[in-house]
């Protein structure tokens, strides 16, 4: 059997260098749509030859290439690219119209699946300015979500943020960041802090309904999933206690 797995290996290491080829031949000639075909394809070969040209797209002219490098960046899971990835948000931030928007989602959806916890001293900050809604409406929807992947790949600090967030000014903020809390525990539900439910659990009897709603719901998926001290205290919510 061992005789047999040589062959093997070599095979799939000529097809995989094959395929990264392709790809290299793709990011430096062709077309946007050749170039989002293969970003799962990169995500799955994550070849140290992808950075250098993925780091020059990043900042190509052409916003929409732009965007193929940031989904590409996230789709590798490389925490280099978080630093480049910053300095394109900041770029993006000073363009206008739909393609300034599609590369801010593109660059922080790549942030939150890179899943760098440092990212969260990054995107905090924006969250605190003064104004923020009149700003932008959906950017901070964006990014409490990327703070979300970041902590379902177990980010402690983004763990952290969330929980703060769920004092934020805006009840929008609040409630999404309750859900995000929720999911992030969910392949690990007995590992929520007890703070951290008893704070979800106040947010039930929120005054602002959507949040009263989102804490419900938080507390009802910690439940499901198999969170004992979650299906005490929504059976308790839920019974008006």
């Amino acid at each position: 059997m061992a005789e047999l797995s040589k062959p093997t290996l070599k095979k799939k290491s000529r097809f995989s260098e094959e395929l990264i080829r392709e790809c290299l031949h793709v990011i430096e000639s062709g077309g946007i749509e050749d170039l989002f075909e293969i970003i799962p394809r990169i995500g799955v070969l994550r070849d140290a030859r992808f950075y250098k040209p993925l780091l020059d797209l990043l900042s190509h002219k052409d916003a929409k290439k732009r965007e193929f490098a940031a989904y590409s960046m996230g789709a590798m899971r490389e925490p280099q690219f978080l630093e480049p990835l910053k300095k394109a948000f900041r770029s993006a931030q000073d363009m206008k119209g739909s393609a300034a928007e599609n590369l801010l989602v593109a660059v922080i959806e790549a942030i939150g699946a890179i899943g760098d916890d440092a990212a969260v001293e990054f995107f905090l900050p924006m969250l605190k300015e003064p104004g923020l809604e009149r700003k932008s409406r959906k950017m901070p929807h964006w990014i409490v979500e990327s703070l979300g992947a970041i902590a379902q790949q177990g980010g402690a600090r983004s763990l952290d943020a969330l929980l703060e967030l769920t004092w934020h000014q805006y009840p929008e903020i609040q409630a999404q960041a309750l859900s995000e809390l929720s999911v992030a525990y969910w392949h690990r539900p007995n590992e929520i802090a007890a703070s951290t439910l008893e704070r979800i659990c106040a947010l039930t009897h929120d005054r602002n309904s959507a949040v009263a709603q989102a804490a419900l719901e938080a507390l009802q998926s910690l439940a499901d999933v198999g969170c004992r001290l979650a299906e005490s205290l929504f059976c308790k919510s839920d019974n008006g206690i």
